[in-house]
């Protein structure tokens, strides 16, 4: 942005009214009248050099405008934001087990409609330290916290099914999340749980997970995701993939369970991807980051370009009319 300290000097510009007046109206008036007898002859190299005469008036004239601007200061304003405020961390806890791949999110799985309502939430959040937990019958980090949200997003695009696990560890899941967050020093500290099934593996039970959870004040928000009963599952067949009937059993008393201990009330169970995305939209809110922002501006100072190009012009002047008008100082 672009501003003059002194804008008042923008009066000067007045002053080439008179100069201009003085120059056109008095000096040219000054010309000698000669009588010689090839008078046509002196007209046309006259007529030929006409346009010169008004080189010294037409960068005489940009000097005083450069002058006046320079005399206004102007300077560019460069707009700064400080943020002050610890932001929150979080932990995405998600569940990759087999039973992810049932299609009830329609067109696409329970997974995949995870990772896109996962991926929204990033987006939106700011000054936020983000992290990513996976699991199936054990738990894996793929990304500690960052506050690099493009690579938290390629690393989450990236997750996929745990084709080779046997069992779903609730418990190792939310207790590897745990971990990577009881050290934070974040004003606070949240875990964003997704599953779809009941714990049968690994050696720590949820409610113990919780237990942990709660010992260091960290929130957790359960979210179940699938329909209760029978679902759309794909079976790899001899023809190809097909599409079964098969009950998943979602555990929400768990998951209520969870969200009790450690503050958040109660579990949410998502059954489509609209329902998923207001669960998601209503975690966003409850957990938002309070910052103090100021505004501040770096200046740019230019009237020293104005005045060596002032300098420059007055310069040129100088030379022609000595080299070009040879014309004696």
């Amino acid at each position: 942005m672009l501003e003059y300290v002194n804008p008042q000097w923008f009066w000067a510009f007045l002053v080439l009214i008179p100069y201009l007046l003085y120059e056109f109206l008095v000096i040219r008036k000054r010309k000698v009248r000669l009588i010689h007898s090839r008078i046509d002859l002196i007209r046309s190299i006259a007529g030929r050099s006409s346009l010169l005469q008004y080189i010294p008036i037409i960068i005489r004239t940009l000097t005083i405008v450069l002058l006046i601007l320079a005399l206004a200061r102007p300077r560019l304003a460069h707009k700064k934001q400080q943020i002050t405020g610890k932001g929150i961390d979080i932990m995405l806890a998600i569940d990759v087990s087999g039973s992810m791949k049932a299609v009830d999110f329609k067109p696409v799985n329970r997974l995949e409609a995870a990772k896109k309502v996962a991926i929204s939430f990033i987006e939106h959040r700011r000054n936020d330290r983000i992290g990513l937990i996976v699991f199936s019958e054990n738990a894996f980090t793929q990304c500690p916290l960052t506050l690099d949200y493009n690579i938290l997003m390629s690393i989450m695009d990236n997750v996929s099914i745990d084709e080779k696990a046997n069992g779903t560890a609730i418990g190792m899941g939310l207790a590897t999340a745990v971990a990577r967050l009881k050290d934070s020093e974040a004003k606070s500290k949240v875990i964003i749980l997704i599953t779809d099934g009941r714990n049968n593996a690994g050696e720590i039970e949820p409610l113990d997970a919780a237990g942990l959870s709660k010992a260091f004040d960290v929130k957790v928000y359960p979210v179940g995701v699938g329909r209760k009963g029978l679902v759309d599952y794909p079976v790899q067949t001899a023809l190809g993939i097909r599409y079964q009937k098969v009950n998943i059993e979602i555990d929400m008393d768990s998951l209520d369970k969870i969200a009790e201990i450690t503050g958040t009330k109660q579990a949410r169970l998502a059954t489509n991807t609209d329902e998923l995305t207001a669960i998601m939209e209503y975690i966003d809110e409850m957990e938002r980051t309070e910052l103090k922002i100021n505004d501040y501006y770096i200046y740019q100072e230019l009237f020293w370009r104005y005045l060596l190009a002032a300098f420059i012009l007055m310069l040129l002047e100088f030379i022609f009319r000595i080299v070009i008008r040879k014309e004696i100082p």
